[in-house]
């Protein structure tokens, strides 16, 4: 005959079996699909962030028009015209943003640089007619003058071939590269993440806002943490003193852009643990 506390042992195993059961593949499922919300919402948030700055003509553009860049740009123009007895600034800081402009849709189509500097010569044009008039008296149009058609093309082609380094091919060929990869990426992180979003939504053995909510926690704190990684390694990126400045400026406006990205998760978050709240208070009552 069973004694009366080895029927209480057995009728508490009894009971406390169905629930490990039970309880077993609901944290095994919320674990599995939180992880892989925190992977898909992580990967899908780098990829609009490279997309958005380093990988997009227009942050290029305003970037490297906001540098020295522009100044370094004068000065080769200006020493490349000095040999034909031009003096002075030829290159106007406008023109040479705009040179800057037409370098970098070139590069992110992976195009041949050949830049339009004819707004550069018909201040060519004009300084050397005025030169003429304030030492003749006379007044002189060289618009269609040979000898200064030979020397506005052997300018073109002396910018443009400076232009054309090795280092800016191999930029151009490794941004269409890596613009290919980082939307296919980011393709394949936005269907993982929507099936993610459908499967709490309808899976009885997880809770949305608890899963969810738990991933975006995660990702909020990951994805602070990559931001501010750039912190650690600064100037690390290339020792270059005369690349230093616009490199730093570079990732100072990534990692901004970076932080407004980081609002999305903890919007969701928060949005989850109000639901908790209210599901907590609404069974009470």
């Amino acid at each position: 005959m069973i004694s009366r506390a080895e029927y209480q042992r057995r009728h508490q195993e009894q009971a406390a079996a169905p629930l490990e059961a039970d309880l077993g593949p609901r944290i095994g499922h919320h674990f599995f699909l939180a992880l892989l919300t925190v992977l898909a919402t992580l990967t899908l948030l780098i990829t609009i962030l490279i997309n958005g700055t380093v990988l997009n003509e227009s942050f290029a553009k305003q970037e490297l028009t906001n540098s020295s860049l522009a100044t370094s740009l004068q000065n080769m123009i200006n020493q490349s015209v000095s040999q034909y007895g031009y003096s002075g600034t030829v290159v106007t800081t406008k023109q040479a943003n705009q040179l800057i402009e037409q370098v970098v849709e070139e590069v992110y189509e992976d195009k041949t640089i050949q830049v339009d500097l004819s707004s550069i010569e018909s201040s060519l044009t004009n300084q050397a007619s005025e030169q003429l008039a304030s030492t003749l008296g006379i007044s002189v149009s060289l618009a269609n003058n040979s000898a200064i058609a030979a020397i506005e093309n052997q300018l073109s082609q002396q910018v443009n071939s400076q232009l054309n380094t090795s280092q800016l091919q191999e930029a151009a060929s490794a941004i269409k590269t890596c613009k290919v990869i980082t939307n296919l990426v980011l393709l394949v992180s936005l269907v993982v993440l929507a099936l993610c979003l459908v499967t709490a939504t309808f899976m009885r053995t997880v809770s949305f806002p608890i899963t969810i909510g738990d991933a975006m926690a995660w990702v909020s704190l990951l994805f602070s943490g990559l931001l501010l990684l750039p912190q650690l390694w600064s100037g690390a990126i290339t020792d270059d003193q005369t690349l230093a400045p616009l490199v730093s400026q570079v990732e100072t406006d990534v990692v901004n852009k970076g932080w407004s990205l980081v609002v999305l998760p903890v919007a969701i978050f928060l949005l989850c643990l109000l639901v908790r709240v209210w599901r907590r208070f609404s069974r009470r009552a």
